[in-house]
């Protein structure tokens, strides 16, 4: 998606969690409604137009949230397949626009996301989360030093006055929809199932306890817990 007008960046400042002031050719954020919803996780490319790197079968649902406001800043707003490549840097995902031979597979890039806790929103998880349910780091996403922006309260809330009870947790496990304690009480909820390659993971919004399934303890593949 491209915006582009004279005040295309005070508009999109106003409407993502990161700052895009910060002199950065590349920033991450969330696009967010009003309740904290998560819309769409995107990656930025500022120059005097803004490039956001999003999953297309959520472009029009962000330029439908988007177009409500852009009229007040005259801006542009157009959707276009873009071609984008993944790369590991310091041990960190990393999205670049471009073609780039020997870069990630789809399936790397995938795993990649799910290990780092960075995965694409779609359209089917658009609007149903907020950030900590689907792991987002607010380090990595957030900015709490620039102004207001949509879904700002509700993020400031989750980050300053909510005890941190659960966090996010994969498993490599087919078929799992609960996850319970040793007593047998429901620990979590499940957010997503991704299947990559034979492999099914899930995601679950979890307590820092021991995982168990069919009264069997069970290991996640990657946690926010550690």
């Amino acid at each position: 998606m491209t915006v582009k007008g004279e005040r295309s960046h005070e508009f999109i400042q106003g409407q993502v969690s990161c700052d895009i002031s910060s002199q950065q050719e590349k920033v991450s954020g969330l696009f967010c409604d009003e309740k904290g919803y998560v819309i769409t996780n995107a990656t930025l490319f500022l120059d005097e137009e803004i490039k956001i790197l999003i999953k297309e079968d959520v472009a029009e649902i962000l330029e439908k949230e988007l177009m409500k406001y852009s009229k007040f800043y005259k801006c542009l707003i157009k959707i276009e397949k873009a071609d984008a490549f993944g790369k590991i840097s310091n041990k960190v995902f990393e999205k670049c626009l471009g073609k780039k031979e020997n870069s990630l597979s789809q399936q790397e890039w995938d795993r990649e996301q799910i290990f780092n806790f960075c995965f694409d929103v779609d359209s089917h998880l658009s609007c149903k989360y907020r950030a900590t349910q689907l792991g987002y780091s607010f380090k990595n996403f957030v900015s709490f030093e620039k102004g207001c922006y949509r879904g700002q309260e509700v993020i400031s809330r989750l980050n300053y006055l909510a005890k941190t009870k659960r966090k996010c947790v994969v498993f490599k496990q087919k078929g799992l929809e609960i996850l319970n304690n040793s007593d047998g009480r429901k620990i979590g909820e499940k957010v997503f199932t991704k299947i990559i390659g034979n492999e099914e993971f899930i995601q679950f919004f979890v307590e820092d306890l021991d995982f168990y399934h069919d009264d069997k303890i069970i290991h996640p593949v990657a946690s926010q817990w550690v």
